[in-house]
């Protein structure tokens, strides 16, 4: 027969699992946008950060899948996920004092949005649930050691299993660079709204839209670039409707100046593939970049296609 503390001790156990579980679940899919966490809090750089993503998730599982049972372990896991829980509240603290609180923390990944301020309050209820199980805690003898041991292995796989490296779709470049921009095929109306010479300088020019999960990554990539690099001017064109437009930002945590660009045309810059994004010097386009060929390297190359067009 189970006594009262133990029963009450289990409950707890479960509402902390299955908030470990979600977090790690909701954030593999997409991952993305927690890799650019990672790199904007300056915790990891862009090389390390898809592995280092897929191993707080696999560390998140494996004390959510554990606390779902009744082992000599379980006061370890209890204390790890104490301790996972004030770091991250840490890093909550640090993204209000220097972001704000208008932005997704990340913490349950790109569909359940919540500010720095929403997630601290979580994390302060789950403290308090993790320290009471913590006090309820009384010795019991099962082991499943072997079990353990086999689980972790398994779970610290299953985030690159079940989303790989090699990301998204993309389509292969065969592009021949430079070519023109062609920018008179944009309507008057949309150029006019531009505030620069779409036809002078160096710009990075993304094409977006505002319902598509992979553009609210592309953004949050530009924004989180921008602070790390050295890249040209970034004006994105946006389809969609503007009212759309806060929420995509507060999404997707990005701050790009756009232009809405409500028009057929619109297509013919990116053959119907979103994200494009193009880097643009002097009316022709140097790089051209689709779906998940966007990547950090990528990024982290464009200081230097600028620098060798000019050569």
């Amino acid at each position: 027969m189970f006594s009262k503390s133990f029963i009450a001790r289990y409950i707890l156990q479960i509402l902390v699992s299955v908030v470990f579980l979600a977090s790690a679940w909701l954030k593999l899919y997409p991952i993305e946008p927690f890799e650019l966490t990672l790199v904007d809090s300056g915790l990891v750089p862009w090389s390390i950060a898809p592995y280092a993503a897929r191993l707080l998730l696999s560390v998140e599982t494996f004390i959510g899948v554990g606390l779902l049972f009744n082992t000599r372990y379980t006061l370890v896991l209890l204390k790890s996920a104490l301790y996972l829980t004030l770091f991250f509240s840490i890093y909550l603290l640090l993204l209000w004092h220097f972001r704000g609180n208008d932005i997704n923390c990340g913490c349950f990944g790109a569909k359940l949005s919540l500010t720095p301020i929403e997630s601290l309050v979580k994390n302060a209820v789950l403290i308090v649930l993790i320290l009471i199980a913590i006090k309820l805690y009384s010795p019991i003898q099962r082991g499943f050691k072997w079990l353990y041991v086999i689980g972790l292995l398994g779970l610290c796989v299953a985030p690159f299993v079940l989303n790989p490296l090699e990301g998204y779709f993309s389509t292969p470049d065969n592009t021949e660079y430079p070519y023109d921009f062609k920018s008179e095929i944009i309507p008057d109306s949309i150029l006019s709204k531009v505030p620069f010479d779409i036809e002078k300088g160096t710009y990075i020019l993304p094409f977006l839209s505002v319902t598509c999960p992979h553009c609210k990554v592309a953004a949050q990539k530009l924004t989180v670039a921008k602070r790390k690099h050295e890249l040209p001017r970034i004006h994105a064109f946006f389809i969609g409707g503007e009212k759309k437009m806060e929420k995509f930002r507060f999404e997707s945590s990005s701050e790009l100046d756009y232009t809405m660009y409500q028009e057929e045309s619109f297509f013919k810059f990116n053959n119907g593939v979103l994200p494009t994004v193009l880097l643009v010097v002097d009316g022709e386009v140097i790089r051209r970049w689709s779906g998940s060929g966007f990547t950090y390297e990528e990024i982290g190359k464009i200081p230097d296609y600028v620098k060798d067009y000019g050569k």
